[in-house]
């Protein structure tokens, strides 16, 4: 369970985006992100290395663009939830 969440992990951080600060939509989506990476076992200074680049990837891209992103993510968790 570990290696396929470090993959979506990557993955996820790597179509993101954003601005100067990252939208209320991104912060959403790591929440999400963490969250999973914590069930799933993944040390702490792993998840912090990985929402350092999540921020900086989200940071890199425009700001309508990372809300998109996000918004898709948070609702690929939230399908991702009711089948737990």
């Amino acid at each position: 369970m570990k290696k396929p969440t470090i993959i979506l992990l990557t993955g996820l951080s790597i179509m993101l985006t954003a601005c100067n600060k990252i939208p209320k939509e991104c912060e959403q989506s790591w929440e999400h992100i963490a969250d999973m990476a914590k069930k799933s076992g993944i040390p702490d200074d792993a998840i912090e290395t990985q929402k350092k680049e999540f921020e900086r990837n989200v940071q890199e891209m425009p700001k309508d663009k990372a809300i998109e992103v996000c918004n898709a993510q948070n609702s690929i968790f939230g399908m991702v939830k009711q089948l737990q």
